[in-house]
This record gives structure tokens, C-alpha cells and sequence, in this order.
């Protein structure tokens, strides 16, 4: 699994858009966002803050965990 798998899973599931971000300027977000080097990070951006940080070396496995976290917290309306 790729971020572009990721992007047409929760387009597809019409989450709301304002509940995640795959920039790492966001700051009110659940944030997934490669970092030079072979790595990606899941965190919560919350009032520029980086919260519940965690670190992965592959793609695949830091799109799922993201996948998890956004369908724990975005419910639909």
C-alpha cells in the first residue's frame, strides 16, 4: 500500500478532508508525511504540535497504521 492508496481510500469512504493531511505543515490534523531518508511518520498535528509520533521505515506499513487512526477518529455526519 502506497499514499496515493491511501488518498483514493478515504476519498472513496468520503472522510472529511480536514481530518487528515499528508503535508507536515498542517496543524490541526492526523498527518502522514514521508521525511528524507527511507521513512515515513503517523502523527496528530494538533495547534502546531506533533502528538502520538511514531516513526515507520516502510511505506506500506505507515499507511496502515494511518488507515487505523483516521477510522478511529473520523466518524461520519
Amino acid at each position: 500500500m502506497n499514499q496515493r492508496d491511501v488518498e483514493e481510500i478515504l476519498v472513496a469512504a468520503r472522510v472529511d478532508p480536514t481530518y487528515y493531511s499528508f503535508d507536515s505543515d498542517s496543524r490541526e490534523a492526523l498527518c502522514l508525511t514521508h521525511y528524507d531518508g527511507p521513512g515515513w511518520r503517523v502523527y496528530a498535528a494538533e495547534r502546531g504540535q506533533r502528538r502520538e509520533e511514531r516513526h515507520f521505515d516502510d511505506e506500506d506499513a505507515a499507511c496502515v497504521y494511518f488507515l487505523k487512526r483516521i477510522f478511529q477518529i473520523w466518524r461520519p455526519r
